[in-house]
């Protein structure tokens, strides 16, 4: 894996980049996993060359203060796939990036083909509350990775949400920077896009969602109403799973994504 940077509509921003293959662009959470190339990423860079940008405001990618909601990350990413010469490839995205991926689904179905949607927020379920991402600061991290995590005490829980106290000058920096970033975007209506759920019906992207059966942050039946609104999309529930899906179950996540990103591969050879 490499990362280096790139100028994308005017922003120049950081993307990391490894494997070899057809490509697969990889738009990661709040958490800004990205740059971090977790094990998921590895594996499935054994037959795609992944492509993992850096969100507008996070690590070192530049250009927050021209991103003023969802639609303009999702051009963001339009002309990313541009500065590719990528006509069409295949998406996955975790958290707030499967959120990117289905605005970009929707807008240009054609410029999406196979898409993987890892606990992914976008849309609002009536009774069926998110937690509020944006509550998990100083002193509350004990809560957060219970509710990030299916275990709490699982090994990677406090490396994802380590106590802030702890952190050094720039590791802090990064995390206000993300939640800085997020809440740009995702702040109000919080982490939904009210125009999204009518243009669902528009994607036509083979799509697999993922969703940790113990996530406290995005319930299950947010994959489930996803499941009824993008029309070719079917929903894979990982038991003993909160929503740090990409984390606590990555071989899950792997098999499955692996799997339905293989699929189409070789329906198209």
């Amino acid at each position: 894996m490499e990362v280096g940077f790139e100028e994308i509509a005017g922003r120049r921003v950081q993307v990391a980049e490894g494997g070899s293959g057809p490509p697969l662009l990889y738009l990661h959470s709040a958490a800004g996993e990205a740059l971090v190339w977790l094990d998921v990423l590895s594996g499935l860079a054994e037959d795609r060359t992944v492509v993992a940008p850096a969100h507008p405001g996070f690590w070192q990618s530049e250009g927050l203060e021209t991103i003023h909601d969802i639609e303009d990350l999702a051009n963001h990413y339009l002309a990313l796939m541009d500065a590719r010469g990528w006509e069409q490839v295949d998406v996955m995205g975790s958290s707030l990036g499967g959120w990117i991926a289905m605005e970009l689904a929707a807008r240009w179905p054609e410029r999406v083909g196979r898409m993987v949607l890892a606990a992914s927020v976008g849309i609002r379920v009536p009774d069926v509350p998110m937690a509020d991402v944006f509550a998990m600061t100083l002193g509350k991290e004990e809560d957060a990775r219970a509710l990030s995590f299916h275990d709490p005490h699982h090994p990677l829980a406090k490396i994802a949400i380590p106590d802030l106290m702890s952190l050094n000058d720039e590791d802090l920096a990064n995390f206000l920077r993300a939640m800085a970033a997020t809440a740009k975007v995702a702040w109000n209506p919080y982490m939904h896009d009210p125009r999204l759920e009518g243009m669902l019906p528009r994607v036509s992207a083979d799509t697999l969602l993922i969703w940790g059966r113990s996530d406290k942050v995005v319930p299950v039946p947010y994959g489930e109403r996803l499941a009824e609104l993008i029309p070719q999309a079917r929903l894979v529930v990982v038991e003993e799973c909160g929503h740090s899906i990409m984390l606590e179950q990555p071989q899950a996540v792997l098999e499955a994504a692996r799997g339905h990103l293989r699929a189409g591969a070789a329906a198209a050879a």
